[in-house]
């Protein structure tokens, strides 16, 4: 093999390489980052139960509801194609099978969140805290069929 074909292999196989180590690198920390998002989420929704349970003040929701929907906006983008291997994720095979509907869910989740905090600017815990249920379920019209439970 001539010496400038050498050259050129090495290098070929040097960029495959690094891609591939950045791919690993780059779905760790989109693995990560949705983690941090969700965990975000559950902060939030237990500080949103503890405004229901302690009958308000519903203004103590409004910026919970926020980060939420804040969060949701941002889910379809933490879940690109194959990052349901790798790093410790829940996220099932089946986001990807079923995209569009996982785009809804989390859409969803988003206009709850919005409606829930709508609600807490008003000043209407009745209404607090029938949309905190709603917002409830759509985490849980997501979870059912896309997250693996914890074990």
């Amino acid at each position: 093999m001539a010496t400038w074909h050498k050259a050129v292999l090495a290098a070929v196989l040097g960029v495959a390489v690094t891609a591939g180590a950045g791919l690993a690198v780059a779905q760790a920390d989109v693995i990560k980052a949705r983690q941090d998002g969700m965990k975000a989420q559950g902060a939030a929704m237990a500080a949103i139960k503890k405004v229901v349970d302690e009958n308000g003040p519903a203004a103590n929701a409004v910026a919970p509801a926020e980060t939420i929907a804040a969060t949701a906006a941002k889910i379809p983008g933490l879940f690109p194609q194959g990052s349901d291997k790798g790093a410790e994720t829940w996220a099932k095979p089946e986001i990807w099978a079923n995209w569009a509907d996982f785009e809804k869910q989390a859409a969803a989740s988003k206009a709850a969140a919005e409606k829930l905090a709508a609600s807490a600017k008003a000043g209407n815990m009745d209404a607090v805290k029938a949309d905190f249920a709603a917002l409830g379920g759509t985490c849980g019209s997501c979870h059912r069929p896309y997250r693996t439970p914890k074990s």
